[in-house]
């Protein structure tokens, strides 16, 4: 008997609500009896089981084997993806869930506005003997991102809890941190820099590749879900291009 092809959709927040309008209008309509549950179905491919997760974990779910398929944000993918040669992202731009990783400053940092203002700041720290302290979850891409900038001077500090706090309590100078509207940073007092823009992150659908290449029946379910949204997504470009000609 052939297993299910497993999914892992968000359980909660704007990421599950895209999740499930995208899949409703491709025709896949999951079902979830309650919002406790963390299971669901989509009744058009029977052949199929959703296990509704943190965001934040499907990216694990899916490299460890525990589901085929994930859909989270590509900034998780972009952070954890390094050496997991077996996740590979399927569709990259679902179009819901848009977010930026950046760096951000505090209000009162006047002389610093851009990411050459910071390299500079960043050399008068050295010269003092001091490290720029920065708070983020995303180490991996806010380290890279930098030494690709030249800006080795720094130290990554781990924050549980609200990132935007951290300047202000004390515990680091600047933030690396996901942003949508920006308001939480403006309420917090901080400021985006021009060119400090580490990735600009949405919604995307990801797949453990040896697992659909062990199981033919997991791989044809996943290419007909892959048709199915991808035809959804030409539909609405053709929609787009004829209601501009």
């Amino acid at each position: 008997m052939n297993q299910p092809l497993r999914i892992a959709l968000p359980s909660k927040g704007a990421l599950e609500t895209g999740t499930r309008n995208l899949l409703s209008a491709c025709g896949l309509k999951v079902s979830r009896p309650s919002d406790r549950q963390y299971f669901g179905s989509i009744p058009a491919l029977p052949q199929t089981k959703v296990l509704f997760q943190r965001a934040a974990d499907i990216f694990t779910k899916v490299e460890e084997g525990s589901a085929d398929l994930g859909v989270t944000g590509y900034d998780i993918v972009a952070e954890k993806g390094e050496g997991h040669d077996d996740v590979v992202v399927i569709l990259d731009e679902l179009g819901y869930g848009k977010c930026d990783l950046v760096l951000a400053v505090p209000e009162n940092w006047v002389d610093v506005s851009s990411i050459e203002d910071l390299a500079d700041l960043s050399l008068s720290f050295r010269e003092k003997g001091n490290n720029l302290r920065i708070a983020t979850k995303y180490h991996n891409m806010t380290r890279n991102w930098l030494y690709d900038r030249a800006i080795v001077n720094f130290s990554l500090v781990s924050v549980q809890g609200a990132m935007e706090a951290a300047p202000s309590m004390g515990y680091a100078d600047l933030i690396a941190d996901i942003t949508s509207t920006g308001t939480t940073l403006r309420e917090n007092r901080l400021k985006r820099i021009n060119g400090g823009t580490i990735l600009k992150s949405q919604a995307c659908f990801i797949a453990n590749k040896r697992l659909l290449l062990e199981d033919e029946s997991k791989l044809e379910t996943t290419k007909l879900m892959l048709e199915l949204m991808e035809a959804h997504f030409e539909s609405k470009r053709y929609v787009s291009i004829t209601a501009n000609v």
